[in-house]
């Protein structure tokens, strides 16, 4: 470091001496000035050497007699300490008895002080008592009220505590009174309640009576620790503030005289009435509340009082209450209602409709009312109409005959519908979806699980009528069914399924089923951690936590060292949204091409293979389309067979050459051929186009076989046989089964007849010598026959198209040949 420390100081000099003389060789005048400027600062040098080599030994021995002056006075200091410390600790003892007595004498008077401020507090409490019953401005009344208020916090022993407390209820209680009847006075003149059609015009000065009583019932509410709240099950969680009390006073008589007892306006049956009145009150008075009361509250530094909140929740308190009863009566006295399931789903729908409107007036979760839904029975009921008239809903929509017909068909088409969905699938789609809609609203996880229960419920309950559907579909087909164009029962449960399985895998990655898929395994592990707290058992396997593909060492470890911690039922919620959010980001930053044919469906391929939270509906679903595809293909391949039996007896060994241009379809093929592609372009023309393309495939595949084994492998060929079957294959059945969108000459639908028309063409020379090498070393040629491109056909099966090509025939045996004529 330090030579690369010097050869940095050379060529800094050198270039600072380049930079001084210059480039010229022949004008070297700046180098006498360098010399001058260098022989100067050496002098400068050598005399500040000199000078401070002169001063060190005088400096040196200063500094060595400052030193010793200073620690003898650091010694003598010592000394005096030590001298002190004992005069102190003598002080202290020969004191310490007069200490004693003082401390005891303070601590009785500060007893006697404690005393005297006890009594001091009675008497203040009966002053200010005195005071108030002489008192007639309320400005100081209230003024006095807040000093009770504030000894009733400061005074913590239990007697004068409850001696306080009783005269600052009693005062209260006066006050409020007093107060009361101002503030009712006070809202006549508002003309409180107000209506919809009621202009709100109130003068100056009733407006500011109306602040000052308000501001004055805020200050004489009493302290929290001494309010009783005695509620019902729907009624506020605190107290509301005491304006706010009186506000509801005139609302609730009004509720109770319309919506209680016999009137026509409290009819069972309709619940909508009070729960529209009560929407149409909070419409009306909440600016005012939050205008008018509010600013007062805030004023006042209350920061904990919502004005405008506890108003709503009053008044929302006073409907659940109602909905309450009126289910109560739903599950008890069925008289009183002809169809009570019809009336319970009525009151369920409106309710639902309730809070929907509430949250948009609001802007606000006020749960009040669901929680009137998710009670055990009633929630247990709502569970059973939800399944009742679900499935009755499905027998009669596959109990009409319509089903079976496209959504886009008719007069009645969905916008943007897809051609191929049938209704019945479309229904039952809009059905799953209209539950998800009522029940994602519910607060609570553990609620919308069951019912997440219940539309596995209905799935496995669709699929099952599906599966008996598409027995009686089988059992109906006929030759001519797939002949004329039109919906079909067969292809409509295919299409159903398929269009079923692929919404389910497209909820399966929304944010809702997500949050439900995790929140149910983490609801999962937090019972499992329940039942070891109470048994004192370890759980050394929690593999079914989580997805172990999904997640990387690291998330899996800080998981595993969270979940160590104890959990709340709160924080399983929060935990499952967190990580529903985290999944639909990571899966957003992930482009996947879309195999689906529902528009905007791309399920990822961890999704696809397991259905998360539909478990494994997806996976029976695509059991059964392909069990109908499957049954389709069998049909129509069932027909081909059975009149495809003139072309299989052709004599190909016999058969005139002719020019290519002069060849056309055997006569035998066309009816075949005909009807299956008649038959299966029906089909395709009204599956999805993703299982259209697979039955084209498979029935191309099924009749690639057959005809292989069938005819190739069965019949001699000449030259005019070989160009006759090579047109059939090439120019007939491979353009068949082609999609209408590619080049049939670029797909391989029908791989053993082409890699058979290649061994029936090869040249007389080549063909000799690739026989000649297969019988000698049959189970060898796989790899020849490769580099001919043939891969679909067995060493063995060469052999054999090669010894049945005429031209090959051995003629020492030529009856082998003949016996063909």
């Amino acid at each position: 470091m330090k030579s690369h420390l010097k050869d940095d100081v050379k060529k800094e000099i050198i270039q600072k001496l380049n930079y001084k003389i210059g480039g010229d060789i022949n004008n070297l005048v700046n180098a006498y000035e360098v010399e001058n400027e260098c022989v100067l600062q050496r002098n400068q040098l050598k005399s500040l050497l000199n000078a401070a080599s002169d001063e060190v030994p005088n400096k040196l021995s200063s500094a060595i007699a400052k030193a010793e002056c200073n620690s003898q006075q650091i010694d003598q200091l010592r000394e005096k300490r030590i001298e002190l410390m004992k005069k102190v600790d003598g002080f202290i003892e020969k004191t310490q008895p007069l200490m004693s007595e003082l401390n005891k004498r303070f601590a009785d008077i500060g007893r006697l002080e404690e005393v005297l401020s006890y009594f001091k507090s009675y008497a203040r409490i009966e002053e200010l008592s005195n005071q108030m019953k002489q008192c007639k401005d309320d400005e100081q009344l209230v003024a006095m009220f807040g000093e009770m208020k504030e000894m009733c916090s400061r005074y913590k022993q239990p007697h004068q505590q409850t001696y306080i407390k009783d005269y600052t209820h009693y005062w209260h209680n006066i006050l409020k009174d007093n107060f009361t009847r101002n503030y009712e006075d006070v809202l006549k003149a508002l003309k409180w309640p107000f209506t919809s059609q009621s202009e709100i015009a109130p003068t100056k000065e009733v407006m500011s009576k109306f602040t000052t009583v308000t501001r004055h019932l805020f200050l004489v509410q009493e302290p929290k620790s001494m309010v009783v709240s005695i509620s019902g099950d729907f009624s506020q969680e605190t107290e509301p503030s005491l304006p706010i009390k009186l506000l509801l006073k005139p609302l609730k008589k009004r509720f109770i005289f319309h919506f209680t007892g016999s009137r026509q306006t409290a009819r069972i049956d309709r619940p909508e009435w009070f729960l529209t009145q009560t929407l149409t009150w909070i419409k009306d008075h909440q600016d005012f509340v939050k205008n008018h009361v509010q600013p007062i509250a805030e004023k006042l530094n209350m920061k904990n009082v919502n004005t405008v909140d506890e108003f709503n929740v009053g008044i929302i308190s006073l409907a659940a209450e109602r909905l309450h009863t009126v289910l109560g009566i739903y599950h008890t006295q069925t008289k009183h209602v002809l169809d009570v399931d019809a009336a319970f789903a009525h009151a369920v729908d409106e309710t639902l409709g309730f809070h929907r409107e509430l949250v948009n007036i609001t802007g606000g979760e006020l749960n009040s009312v669901l929680s009137v839904l998710t009670r055990a029975e009633t929630f247990v009921r709502w569970l059973a109409v939800e399944k009742k008239y679900a499935l009755s809903k499905m027998d009669e929509t596959l109990d009409n005959s319509q089903w079976i017909e496209p959504v886009a068909s008719g007069v009645v088409s969905a916008v943007g519908s897809v051609l191929w969905v049938p209704r019945g699938a479309d229904w039952f789609i809009a059905l799953l979806k209209t539950i998800e809609d009522r029940y994602a609203m519910l607060p609570q996880p553990g609620h919308r699980l069951q019912f997440l229960e219940l539309q596995l419920e209905l799935i496995e309950e669709w699929r099952i009528r599906l599966t008996q559907l598409l027995g009686a579909a089988m059992t109906s087909l006929t030759p001519d069914t797939f002949l004329t164009a039109g919906p079909h029962p067969l292809i409509a449960i295919i299409n159903t399924a398929h269009h079923t399985r692929n919404v389910l895998l497209q909820w399966a990655n929304s944010l809702h089923y997500l949050q439900l898929h995790y929140y149910k395994r983490q609801f999962q592990h937090f019972t499992q951690q329940q039942h070891k707290e109470e048994s004192d058992e370890s759980v050394c396997d929690d593999e079914y936590y989580y997805d172990e593909d999904d997640r990387t060492e690291d998330t899996r470890s800080k998981d595993e060292d969270q979940m160590e911690e104890a959990l709340s039922l709160n924080d399983v919620e929060v935990r499952a949204k967190k990580m529903a959010l985290n999944e639909i980001k990571r899966r957003n930053s992930v482009v996947n091409e879309s195999q689906y044919d529902v528009p905007g469906a791309s399920p990822s391929s961890s999704e696809v293979e397991e259905g998360a939270v539909f478990c494994e509906s997806p996976a029976l679903l695509a059991h059964l389309r392909d069990a109908g595809i499957a049954a389709l293909a069998e049909h129509i391949l069932l027909e081909f067979k059975a009149t495809i039996r003139e072309y299989k007896k052709q004599k190909w060994h016999s058969m005139v050459t002719m020019e290519q241009a002069a060849l056309s379809v055997s006569a035998p093929l066309c009816a075949p051929l005909s009807g299956a592609i008649s038959r299966a372009g029906c089909a395709a023309g009204t599956l999805s186009p993703r299982l259209a393309e697979h039955l084209m495939t498979h029935l191309a595949a099924c009749i690639d076989m057959y005809l292989f084994e069938e005819v190739v492998l069965e019949s001699w060929f000449n030259t005019g046989g070989t160009l006759q079957f090579t047109h059939d294959v090439k120019r007939n059945l491979v353009p068949a089964f082609a999609p209408a969108n590619k080049n049939a000459s670029k797909l391989n639908h029908l791989p053993r007849l082409l890699e058979a028309c290649k061994l029936l063409n090869l040249d007389y020379d080549d063909a000799r010598r690739l026989r000649s090498h297969l019988s000698k070393q049959p189970n060898e040629m796989s790899d020849y026959l490769t580099n001919l491109n043939i891969n679909h056909i067995k060493p063995a099966e060469a052999l054999r198209i090669l010894n049945q090509r005429t031209d090959l025939a051995d003629t020492t045996s030529p009856s082998s040949v003949m016996e063909l004529f």
